[in-house]
């Protein structure tokens, strides 16, 4: 019997581990294929949907564009996280992966702005914003899908599946993108490549949806349903998610935001850096990143593990420290403007900001009774994600055009890192991961 009366499910194998871990990270992986094909193409979308003109305008709408799929992320959360605490977190994973694949499918064949005007970058706005909608409920139903299929230890470790899935996706896209510019060029990729990289997301998001297809719900949603049905209660109402759970999404978002920021730094906006600001060609920059994702696997797995065994608390507190130097040192080296200054400027801050993402990971279980766990989480990762994740190669590209240097944007870091070393200093409590603890209740109401 758990603390929080729920009979505790039986023995998981792990051959059923491996299949639920298999196919709750098929969309997170999809997921972030799709968002690294858009921040890869961020300089031949603003040229394909957008008027003649002032290349850096056009360059900062699309960026516009991408940060306006991550603000419609928390209504996804909120729609899809009901569903995972109503009706199953199999039953909202399988709903996500459905809408992001057709949206793929649909952006691969928008027309563009000399073809339908205006109209081209309304089709790519809603598109987009589609595609921010059905995101909204992947990352945290798969995370929690993926530890509640297992015992109490290693949770971080089993977690961290999930952030490196959505890598991997990224990965596979700055890989494919690196090879097709090579054997095609920027002028085909202009005219008819980026339709291909659109259209490659759909065969793979059609895989995921089969894998989804296969597995079972998870034994703690099947023991909450039971317990429901004994009581003849329902899923908490959101009124009642928001009352309980203000105060822990709020310190969530505290945690999250150092991750999403450097996170997103990365993955969706150090290519066009390197191109636009530091004139290293596309190919090589596309490849530091490519090299900076794999490195980003290996760490954000390898950090799961530290996780559980050093402790949540010390893990995030280093993350946060370092995360400052390191993203200062990426600059200073990425201005060498050499193809090796690119990989080692691309690969310095993953080495240290995962420690901050295993924590973060985990916390989307931890920090939420599991009742109503898939909605607040969902609600505090994508108000998180939207406000510094999803804004921040608008705000990095800002931040250059108007002082004039690349230091502005680790200076933005080490302000949000601080932020958050200060909160976790403060208000976490759990200094260590303990069999047989009540989610909920390893914060406990840390800002209380």
């Amino acid at each position: 019997m758990t603390r929080d009366g729920a009979t505790a499910p039986g023995p998981i194998t792990r051959r059923l581990q491996l299949k639920a871990i298999s196919g709750a990270v098929a969309g997170n992986l999809i997921d972030f294929l799709d968002f690294a094909i858009f921040g890869l193409l961020a300089k031949v979308i603003s040229t394909t949907f957008f008027p003649p003109g002032d290349p850096t305008v056009a360059l900062l709408q699309t960026m516009m564009i991408y940060a306006s799929s991550f603000l419609i992320r928390p209504l996804g959360g909120i729609v899809m996280g009901r569903v995972g605490d109503r009706l199953g977190r199999r039953t909202a994973l399988f709903i996500s992966v459905s809408g992001m694949c057709l949206v793929t499918a649909l952006t691969a064949f928008l027309p563009s702005y000399a073809v339908a005007g205006s109209f081209a970058t309304a089709g790519l706005v809603l598109c987009r914003l589609a595609q921010g909608f059905f995101a909204g409920g992947e990352y945290t139903a798969a995370t929690a899908y993926i530890v509640e299929q297992g015992n109490s230890q290693h949770r971080a470790f089993r977690a961290s599946f999930s952030p490196m899935a959505a890598y991997a996706g990224t990965a596979i896209a700055v890989g494919i993108f690196t090879l097709v510019s090579a054997i095609i060029g920027a002028e085909s990729m202009a005219a008819w490549g980026w339709r291909l990289m659109f259209g490659l997301g759909v065969p793979l998001g059609l895989l995921g949806l089969w894998i989804r297809t296969q597995i079972d719900e998870s034994p703690e949603f099947l023991a909450i349903e039971e317990e429901r049905r004994r009581l003849r209660t329902e899923a908490p109402p959101l009124s009642a998610v928001l009352h309980s759970q203000w105060r822990r999404m709020l310190f969530f978002i505290s945690i999250l935001m150092s991750h999403t920021l450097s996170n997103y730094l990365v993955l969706g906006f150090f290519a066009t850096y390197l191109t636009n600001f530091v004139k290293i060609d596309e190919t090589h920059a596309s490849l530091a990143v490519f090299i900076a994702q794999l490195v980003l696997m290996a760490t954000t797995v390898l950090y799961g593990w530290v996780n559980d065994t050093v402790g949540r608390r010390p893990t995030l507190l280093a993350g946060c420290i370092l995360v400052i130097p390191a993203m200062f040192l990426s600059f200073y080296v990425a201005s060498f403007a050499t193809p090796a200054s690119a990989i080692a400027a691309a690969v310095i801050p993953v080495l240290v900001y995962p420690l901050i993402t295993s924590g973060m990971t985990i916390g989307l279980v931890d920090m939420f009774p599991r009742e109503m766990r898939v909605t607040a989480s969902g609600i505090a990762y994508n108000t998180g994600t939207a406000l510094f994740g999803g804004t921040a190669p608008l705000v990095a590209a800002f931040l250059i055009e108007r002082t004039g240097t690349p230091y502005a944007v680790p200076c933005y870091v080490a302000a949000i890192a601080t932020i958050s070393f200060v909160s976790v200093f403060l208000f976490y409590n759990q200094r260590r991961a303990a069999p047989n603890v009540v989610p909920a209740a390893a914060v406990a109401d840390p800002v209380a």
